[in-house]
């Protein structure tokens, strides 16, 4: 058996980091002087009960009458919390250029005149003018603009898409 097993290590522990709870005394301490009367207020008779029990005060490790220590910050905490704004400051920022207007306004299809090319037909010029459009729709909207009788168009002759 080692020697180290027999006696118990001695550590000793801050006092603040010691436990903190109310110690009743194990024994009745001496009655005191004054014998309880009958006309003794509510005052008294406490005063002589806590002088029969003394009980030393202590602070529950979490009670809320403990005064509360400020926050502190350690040098980790205030690169923590300096990061924590920039990322909150650059989520702002992008959210507001995605949702600002665009200074240069979306190009459309729609063209005041075009020129017809040699080989273009009126399906052509208007997969052209207007590609997200059916094409049908557009070659009669260009043949009512432009009054037009066939769909037959000569090279250079400018047409009117509005």
């Amino acid at each position: 058996m080692s020697v180290a097993t027999e006696f118990p290590p001695e550590v000793y522990i801050p006092l603040p980091a010691r436990p903190r709870t109310a110690t009743v005394l194990p024994f009745r301490p001496r009655p005191t002087a004054e014998p309880a009367g009958e006309g003794d207020s509510l005052r008294q008779a406490a005063r002589r009960v806590d002088a029969s029990y003394p009980v030393r005060s202590a602070v529950a490790i979490g009670d809320s009458n403990r005064a509360k220590a400020p926050l502190r910050l350690t040098r980790r905490g205030y690169v923590v919390v300096a990061l924590l704004a920039a990322a909150l400051t650059t989520g702002l920022l992008l959210l507001a250029h995605a949702s600002a207007p665009s200074s240069h306004p979306a190009p459309t299809g729609d063209v005041a005149a075009v020129t017809v090319r040699p080989g273009d037909t009126l399906w052509s010029i208007a997969s052209r003018i207007a590609p997200q459009r059916d094409p049908r729709l557009t070659v009669a909207a260009l043949e009512q603009v432009n009054h037009l009788d066939t769909p037959a168009v000569l090279p250079g002759q400018v047409l009117r898409t509005r």
